[in-house]
């Protein structure tokens, strides 16, 4: 009975593989219409209009959310936000609007794991990205809990992570954190309440794999930065010396 959890869900992905391959073999999994590539011309210009693919230091983005949230409530802001950044560079493929942000949500909750070779096509196919990653040693995912995890089928970082890991040299290391504490849904919450909600909630497994290395901590949505900033400041603690936060859109 204790393996029947595990097995019953390898089963369901054994299924919804084969019911992707039956259902979205020779159509644009975005559009619908036939098609023998995964994303039709048409809908690859659409997705165009999106793309960024640009890096922003710490400083700059201390300073964006410093204005944004000074002219809203500065009191509040204050009294509430810790404005130290622990991460050195973020870097994103896309803004997160429009088509992207459809292809993301519908990635990550409806079940849509195959898009996770369109996303890391988006980053082994870009040059400006594959330059930058020579200089790092170690991709970090963005861990979820066990609950979460179970209840999705996949870590839809990992995912993508895992595809890049074949084609580079950097190595891919899932397990390195481990998130400890169960947390709400950050788009719930406001900017406040998001740095509270992940307070505390990782833990790093082996701290040596993490000392003296320059690490790409992986994330597939900025909003607030948050959770990447949280993992972050653990990395530093422990000897992280260079974090380059990467994401495939930023809100």
């Amino acid at each position: 009975m204790k393996n029947f959890v595990p097995n019953f869900f390898i089963l369901i992905k054994e299924i919804s593989k084969k019911i992707n391959n039956l259902f979205f073999h020779n159509i644009c999994n975005i559009c619908g219409k036939p098609n023998e590539n995964f994303i039709c011309e048409n809908c690859q210009k659409r997705i165009k209009k999106f793309e960024k693919y640009k890096i922003i230091n710490s400083k700059t983005l201390e300073r964006q959310i410093l204005n944004f949230y000074q002219t809203k409530s500065y009191d509040e802001f204050q009294s509430n936000y810790n404005s130290k950044i622990y991460f050195n560079n973020l870097f994103y493929c896309f803004e997160y609007k429009g088509l992207i942000r459809k292809l993301l949500l519908k990635y990550k909750f409806s079940g849509a794991s195959y898009f996770c070779h369109f996303f890391a096509n988006v980053i082994l196919n870009n040059k400006k990205i594959n330059e930058i990653l020579k200089f790092y040693d170690i991709m970090i995912p963005v861990p979820m809990d066990k609950i979460k995890k179970l209840k999705r089928g996949y870590n839809q970082t990992e995912l993508i992570a895992n595809i890049i890991k074949k084609e580079k040299k950097l190595t891919v290391k899932a397990d390195a954190i481990k998130k400890i504490k169960p947390t709400k849904t950050q788009s719930k919450l406001n900017f406040f309440e998001r740095q509270e909600n992940i307070r505390e909630a990782f833990f790093i497994e082996n701290k040596e794999a993490i000392k003296n290395k320059n690490i790409v901590l992986f994330d597939d949505i900025y909003t607030t930065g948050a959770t990447v900033n949280e993992i972050s400041k653990i990395l530093k603690q422990v000897g992280a010396k260079k974090i380059l936060v990467l994401v495939i859109a930023k809100d």
